[in-house]
């Protein structure tokens, strides 16, 4: 049998070539960019179903946890779970695979691609996770995304699950598409008003929301008191919360079962992310017993809430790149009594955003009020922001440390300097900076990235 590569490149001649001969992404991805988009919808075909994943913070998270549940049941499963979630990297999941037949595809997308993904991929379900502001140069604010995503996902009447807590969801209730909807109760972690303000207004009327909690960003209960519009009720719902062993023990219930399930990732927002897997899963017929196995069992090695021992440092590493998202990762290390010390590499390339203005919106303060900090390195290309951000929340200057990065990659050095000195160390960073800062991590483990 010709090679998928061979394939491919007879099927798209000398363009292959050119473009592997061209910097900036894998050959698989090269290959990805000289199809024509609409051989997706060859690829489909494959399929038996189609799953998509989109919104601004939680898909690769969301997408990872769904393949390792519809995994324990030996389905051939297609997916990026890499988290390449633009067309391409839709596209170079199927070169990779080169299956012919699949009993799923399930793709985390960009919420900016949805409109080319779901011209060419027609989909069974649609999980969306959150919108909040990101990325503004490629963006615009938020009311844009989600302009994009509503019209897009009309395209195949697909199934919704949404998250019932997410005033956003409202702009998608008078959609004819059947929809599930998913929520996350009042627990020890929600909050009384939010960190940062952000999309709090009725999408029915424009009238500021009232909330008797949050649990993270604008997700809570909420209600309008100008037209009545409120939670929709939810056919999934996780209650009795507690923190456990670095993670999280919930109770996770619908209309016919329940089921208490642990999950190992901090983040009060990825036990939101795994309910939405979770009722991908219900309503595929997927049993408690057998989701709890997976979910339980699952390892994240990604750069999501990932932990890596190093030399004696316990690590963890944490993408994140909005106001919300980083507003909430120093909530949830917030209540780290440990001694420790932190990491942010914050970086301005093209996949990072270049407005890196976001960091001002983001709720330093929690981190000023976090106990037992030894140091906070400052790193990357914006360096020097970092560190004046947290001078305006008055962290103390004398454990504040800066490393200007002149690339992406220059973070060698201080990497190897918070392992060194500390038993317990937290690195956050961007798209860019994740995968340099593991790089190195695991370089110091003798084990490859």
């Amino acid at each position: 049998m010709r090679s998928k590569i061979a394939i491919l490149a007879g099927m798209i001649g000398n363009k292959v070539v050119q473009m592997a001969g061209r910097k900036g992404t894998s050959l698989t991805g090269k290959i990805a960019l000289a199809v024509k988009p609409d051989i997706l919808n060859d690829f489909a075909k494959k399929c038996d179903k189609i799953a998509l994943i989109t919104g601004t913070n939680g898909k690769t998270t969301t997408n990872n946890l769904a393949n390792h549940i519809f995994k324990g049941k030996d389905y051939d499963i297609v997916s990026n779970l890499n988290g390449s979630n633009m067309i391409t990297g839709v596209t170079s999941s199927f070169i990779q695979n080169h299956r012919g037949h699949y009993n799923w595809g399930i793709f985390e997308v960009d919420e900016g691609s949805m409109p080319n993904v779901t011209k060419y991929l027609p989909s069974d379900y649609i999980i969306i996770t959150n919108f909040f502001r990101d990325q503004l140069d490629r963006y615009g604010e938020v009311e844009n995304t989600i302009n994009l995503v509503q019209k897009s996902s009309k395209r195949h009447n697909s199934t919704l699950i949404l998250d019932a807590d997410s005033p956003i969801s409202l702009y998608f209730q008078d959609s004819d598409q059947p929809k599930v909807y998913y929520s996350l109760k009042k627990n020890p972690f929600s909050k009384d008003s939010a960190n940062v303000e952000e999309s709090v207004f009725c999408p029915v009327c424009g009238h500021k929301l009232d909330y008797e909690y949050i649990n993270y960003g604008n997700h809570g209960k909420f209600s309008c008191s100008k037209c009545g519009a409120k939670n929709h009720e939810a056919d999934y719902v996780i209650d009795e919360v507690t923190f456990k062993n670095g993670g999280y023990e919930f109770t996770v219930k619908d209309k016919k079962e329940s089921a208490k399930i642990n999950l190992n990732l901090l983040g009060i927002y990825n036990v939101s992310n795994a309910l939405a897997a979770i009722a991908l899963a219900r309503e595929n017929g997927f049993s408690y017993d057998l989701i709890k196995q997976q979910i339980e069992n699952f390892e994240y090695k990604l750069g999501r809430m990932e932990r890596i021992s190093v030399n004696g440092c316990d690590v963890v590493l944490v993408l994140s790149k909005n106001p919300v998202g980083l507003s909430e990762v120093f909530s949830t290390i917030k209540f780290d009594e440990d001694k420790k010390s932190f990491m942010f590499i914050l970086n301005d390339y093209a996949p990072d955003g270049k407005d890196i203005s976001w960091i001002w919106d983001a709720y330093f303060k929690e981190i000023a009020a976090t106990p037992n900090i030894d140091k906070f390195y400052c790193v990357g290309t914006r360096a020097e922001e970092v560190a004046l951000r947290l001078k305006y929340v008055d962290f103390p200057t004398s454990k504040i440390k800066i490393y200007h990065s002149k690339d992406q990659s220059d973070v060698v050095e201080c990497v190897e300097e918070i392992v060194a000195e500390n038993d317990k160390a937290y690195i956050i960073g961007t798209f860019t900076a994740m995968p340099e800062a593991r790089k190195v991590l695991m370089k110091l483990k003798g084990e490859k990235a």
